[in-house]
């Protein structure tokens, strides 16, 4: 059984979504601090992860992002913004990270899973996507009749984050904040026993003790259990996954995408 953590490193530009006022400096500064956490955690642990990272945090974080390839960790495209107003730009996302990093950039997540061409992705570079989501998320997406299994699209990989069985309960980061660890640990088991693996995501800036501040306008069924509460919940999740014999592999790695 394989568990691969994605990460998507962004600015935090979520209370922007809302119609809050966010200067630069603190969604870098709320991106970061989760961020570090995150790194310091996998340390411990002794875990690798992936990193889908904004070439735009990227250029501004430049240190934390070689912290992230300095710990074994893989850096995929989370396209260069992640703002709802910005343009996509994928092969330039992909340029400016294998700059910073020294790495290939072979995976790519686009901003709140939104669809991209498989053919574009495949032309810029890229080898693997990990945009599908397949579920039904209202005012998102409806991939109710999209493979949960990995696929090939246009000389693509596709690799869906992880869903529960038989019911396609969403796995994403919300779900770790509303649902009790039993529950969660339950959807985990049996997307495990129809898939061999788990593709989990989660946002840094979701780890940081900052985002119950009330300026930012976040929902209360994600600041209820954020920051530390949330720390804590990760952390147990994680050690009951290496307590099952999981192992934590880089995207690139269970795809194969090094070969």
């Amino acid at each position: 059984m394989t568990v691969t953590l994605g990460f998507d490193v962004e600015e935090f530009d979520f209370p922007l979504e809302r119609g809050r006022g966010i200067d630069f400096g603190t969604q870098l500064a709320v991106s970061s601090e989760g961020l570090e956490f995150l790194l310091d955690l996998l340390a411990r642990l002794e875990l690798r992860a992936t990193f889908y990272t904004t070439a735009n945090f990227a250029l501004h974080r430049t240190d934390l992002v070689r912290r992230i390839v300095a710990g074994g960790h893989e850096v995929a495209s989370h396209d260069y913004y992640h703002g709802l107003t910005a343009g996509s730009d994928p092969a330039g996302s992909r340029r400016t990270l294998e700059e910073l990093t020294g790495q290939r950039i072979v995976g790519y997540r686009a901003p709140r899973l939104a669809a991209a061409s498989s053919a574009a992705l495949a032309a810029a570079g890229y080898r693997y996507n990990s945009s599908i989501n397949p579920t039904w998320i209202p005012t998102r997406y409806n991939n109710l009749r999209a493979p949960c299994s990995v696929s090939r699209e246009e000389g693509l990989t596709i690799y869906p984050v992880s869903v529960s069985a038989p019911f396609r309960v969403p796995l994403f980061w919300i779900s770790l904040h509303v649902m009790p660890l039993p529950l969660y640990k339950l959807l985990c088991r049996s997307a495990l026993r129809r898939d061999g693996h788990l593709n989990l995501y989660f946002h840094p800036w979701e780890f940081s003790a900052r985002l119950r501040e009330p300026a930012f306008g976040v929902p209360g069924y994600l600041t209820h259990c954020s920051g530390t509460d949330l720390q804590r919940k990760f952390i147990r999740l994680l050690e009951w996954l290496k307590a099952r014999g999981c192992r934590f592999l880089t995207t690139r790695e269970y795809l194969g995408c090094d070969e």
